[in-house]
């Protein structure tokens, strides 16, 4: 949080991992404005583990959803970490900071 404004957030990727996200993103006060995944069913699942009540919108594509959100401040990146590189550096691209999970 930035001088009481929470910071504008996504996360990149809704696997196994990324219930850890969800639950940093609640307890650090982030505003979660979108989340990607190559399949949306992940989403799902990943909001019924963690019983996340926000409506973040849902994307398919990192690209579209930086695109379409330019005030993103922070992009957590959860996917395969055989594409955390092209992400971060599209993200920093972007003026984007980035946490990248291992």
């Amino acid at each position: 949080m930035f001088g009481g404004i929470p910071m504008k957030y996504v996360l990149i990727g809704c696997g196994r991992i990324a219930v850890n996200h969800i639950k940093a993103t609640v307890n650090n006060n982030l505003d979660l404005i979108g989340v990607c995944d190559i399949d949306l069913k992940q989403v799902d699942i990943l909001f019924e583990k963690t019983d996340y009540k926000g409506s973040p919108e849902r994307y398919e594509d990192y690209k579209e959803m930086i695109k379409d959100h330019p005030e993103i401040e922070l992009a957590a990146i959860a996917t395969e970490s055989g594409v955390h590189a092209e992400i971060a550096l599209y993200c920093i691209d972007h003026g984007i900071n980035v946490i990248i999970e291992k």
